[in-house]
């Protein structure tokens, strides 16, 4: 059993207060932390023991990757803030303190049963050879060696970091300087990484063995092979070039692969550009018809709608009824529904014995649901909120109630076919309007028992007209 290096609560070089375990690599422990020197800024510190790590091989690697950390200025790797040792009587203690990135990893969201899409694959794939074109860019490029789905971090706002560089080498000391080591997870390493010959091209070997495992989420080592390669096509449900561009990402040997991440970039964009042109076609025909310019509205002036707008993101925050009418129609009739449960229903039960339990048991069950539905919608209706975001790449759609999201609806800008209304009859000829979001068939809605028809129209106008500029 590894020996804890620190306990909750302890202050590391008289600054750092460690706040929990983030987790425990080969050889070393990673905490969360507070920088009691810098207004408490949550920060990650590495630690890694003389004691624990018997060869000096791991050293010089820790000592690497805070070189390395160092040196790289990029929005999506966590910043390097700190480097420093602490001996002790029978140790000595090596530290790399970092930005802390919040969110959760890849690993973890697909292990909670989340199933992404082509297209959200697609934008993760995207985002990574972005990072990867900037580290291979550099001079000496910097080889990351271990893409896979726990190194890569979903911000709360979509944005995907790349963390853990403790496998990290340049290709001079690969290449000229004579050395290497063999470092990785199997699964997601390329041959050629097993024979401590790390490249570029080993980094996209790991970013499609991933992209993979978030399509399937099986680790790539299970998937079906055919002739010593991944059978992309028996494991994976996507659009043919996406299949083409995977399978290029995973070949074994080197010189099949992508020569550089900026082409696969080139690639994968240009495989999605149909996408993209449905979307933009879109927009054209919107614009020239004049729709945006009709659908533009004022802001209402009674509108208790919280709005911001900048020219990246759009927010709607459209909080609950208050105390209208509306509300206590559903107070009341949750409390007539219950009335009638515990009057009628419940008693009958209760006089007439064990032959009507069953039938009217289950027009127990089915009222007490309608009145807690009821009970839901009052409180709803007393003290949640609808919030719509927007940015340059997607759409949310959340209901909060006693600060927790209650439900939600994601999609991708590019997705989007049509925004608008669509006109509902009834088979008694009544009609309704529903204001949504469409993705093909999908249709997502944003009214709301919550908005007024100016105010729906005033938030139709205002995303068109977004939407226009992404």
């Amino acid at each position: 059993m590894i020996e804890e290096l620190h306990q909750i609560g302890d202050i590391v070089s008289d600054r750092y207060k460690i706040i929990s375990v983030l987790g425990r690599g080969g050889m070393a422990t990673t905490y969360a932390a507070e920088d009691c020197d810098n207004s408490y800024q949550s920060v990650a510190i590495k630690v890694l023991s003389l004691r624990q790590s018997s060869q000096w091989k791991a050293i010089e690697l820790f000592e690497r990757e805070a070189k390395v950390l160092a040196s790289l200025n990029h929005p999506q790797i966590p910043k390097y803030l700190d480097y420093f040792h602490i001996d002790l009587e029978s140790d000595r203690r090596f530290y790399i303190v970092q930005e802390l990135i919040e969110g959760k990893s890849l690993a973890a969201i697909a292990q909670n049963g989340v199933r992404l899409t082509e297209l959200e694959v697609k934008e993760i794939a995207t985002q990574i050879l972005n990072v990867l074109c900037y580290l291979h860019e550099l001079s000496p490029p910097v080889v990351h060696r271990d893409i896979k789905p726990q190194n890569l971090i979903r911000r709360p706002d979509g944005a995907i970091a790349l963390v853990d560089f403790g496998a990290v080498q340049d290709i001079y000391r690969n290449t000229i300087a004579g050395g290497s080591t063999f470092v990785g997870t199997y699964g997601y390493m390329s041959p050629e990484q097993f024979r401590g010959q790390a490249s570029c091209a080993s980094d996209l070997y790991g970013l499609g063995a991933t992209l993979l495992f978030l399509l399937t989420h099986r680790s790539p080592a299970e998937l079906p092979q055919n002739r010593m390669k991944i059978d992309v096509r028996a494991c994976t449900n996507v659009s043919e070039e996406f299949a083409n561009w995977l399978e290029q990402t995973i070949e074994p040997a080197t010189e099949d692969r992508f020569n550089s991440a900026g082409s696969a970039l080139e690639a994968l964009q240009n495989n999605s550009s149909s996408i993209y042109q449905s979307k933009k076609n879109y927009i054209a025909s919107l614009k020239a018809s004049g729709e945006i310019e009709k659908a533009r509205k004022l802001k209402p002036l009674d509108t208790r709608i919280q709005y911001d707008r900048t020219r990246d993101r759009l927010i709607f925050k459209i909080p609950s009824l208050g105390y209208r009418p509306l509300t206590w129609v559903f107070g009341v009739l949750a409390g007539a529904i219950y009335w009638g449960l515990d009057k009628f229903i419940l008693p009958y039960i209760n006089t007439f014995g064990l032959l009507s339990q069953i039938p009217l048991g289950f027009a127990a069950f089915i009222v007490g649901l309608m009145s807690l539905m009821c009970a839901v919608l009052f409180v709803y209706a007393l003290i949640g909120n609808v919030l719509i975001e927007v940015d340059r790449q997607t759409f949310r759609i959340a209901w909060h109630l006693f600060g927790l999201r209650v439900g939600r609806e994601r999609g991708y800008i590019v997705e989007i076919t049509r925004i608008g209304i669509e006109e509902i009859v009834s088979d008694n000829g009544q009609k309704t309007n529903h204001y949504a979001i469409w993705r093909g068939e999908t249709k997502h809605r944003f009214d709301s028992i919550l908005m007024e028809k100016e105010e729906m129209d005033w938030i139709l106008g205002e995303l068109l007209d977004f939407l226009s500029q992404a």
